[in-house]
């Protein structure tokens, strides 16, 4: 008898730890579904960064956050290599690239991209007191880019891009702006919301000298998913157009860009 009442208790407890496996797993699919997890350079200003407590904040981090509210799921905010981003996508690391992405033909062949939600341009940012007006007169001149970035490619891929004495790669922007200000590289070709906002918030002695010739079509920025992803683009898109109709969309970029960027 107590034989079998101890078979009963032993089955008891390994039906008990099957149903709760069998839970957890459920309940981890559905965590996995109901997050969206948005891979970012957390050194992009005003698109995302971290502010002087260290928390991630920007344009892109607020508009997230609503889209998630509209959709019912949760964000995670990873920060992550720029010039990794792709294997950090295709991997499944993360759902989407979120963070002033720019848009180029070879992107859209390799990736789900959104429709462009912010418009933008590459220029070149120089010091005040530089001697150069144009973009002619950088030829011959060291000029700082971000690693992975479309104003990389554009300017690789360009006649003017030969012409220039040397393009040195930085992990970021900041960095390169910096290298700029103590005279280590003559230009920074970069993002111009980016550059701007560094210039005004930090109060830099920079200006602009605007790109010819280096990018072909319409510019902007997009959120990019895994090839293929069509539903979660559509989701998130749907999202958008129901914040900007509200509102929310314009209030967010006149917060962050004291005007209304958004396309």
């Amino acid at each position: 008898m107590k034989k079998k009442i101890l078979i009963g208790v032993i089955l008891a407890i390994i039906i008990i730890a099957l149903i709760g496996v069998i839970f957890l797993r459920t309940k981890g699919k559905e965590d996995d579904e109901n997050t969206l997890i948005l891979g970012m350079d957390d050194s992009f200003p005003p698109m995302g960064f971290r502010n002087e407590n260290n928390e991630l904040v920007g344009f892109d981090i607020d508009l997230a956050t609503e889209v998630c509210k509209k959709l019912g799921m949760q964000l995670e905010v990873q920060p992550i290599s720029w010039a990794a981003k792709e294997q950090e996508l295709d991997s499944g690391n993360i759902d989407c690239i979120w963070n002033g992405f720019g848009y180029t033909e070879e992107r859209n062949e390799a990736m789900t991209l959104s429709d462009m939600y912010i418009k933008d341009e590459s220029v070149f940012f120089v010091k005040n007191d530089a001697t150069y007006t144009s973009q002619e007169d950088l030829k011959g001149k060291k000029i700082g880019i971000q690693n992975g970035s479309t104003q990389e490619r554009n300017l690789n891929d360009s006649e003017f891009g030969k012409e220039v004495g040397q393009i040195i790669g930085y992990s970021d922007y900041l960095t390169a702006l910096m290298d700029l200000e103590t005279g280590n590289i003559d230009a920074v070709y970069m993002s111009k919301i980016t550059g701007s906002y560094i210039m005004k918030s930090q109060n830099k002695d920079f200006r602009i000298i605007e790109a010819q010739g280096l990018s072909e079509g319409e510019t902007g920025m997009v959120i990019a998913f895994k090839k293929g992803n069509t539903e979660l683009k559509d989701k998130v898109e749907n999202a958008i157009t129901e914040l900007k109709a509200e509102g929310k969309v314009k209030e967010i970029a006149e917060k962050w860009f004291g005007e209304d960027l958004t396309e």
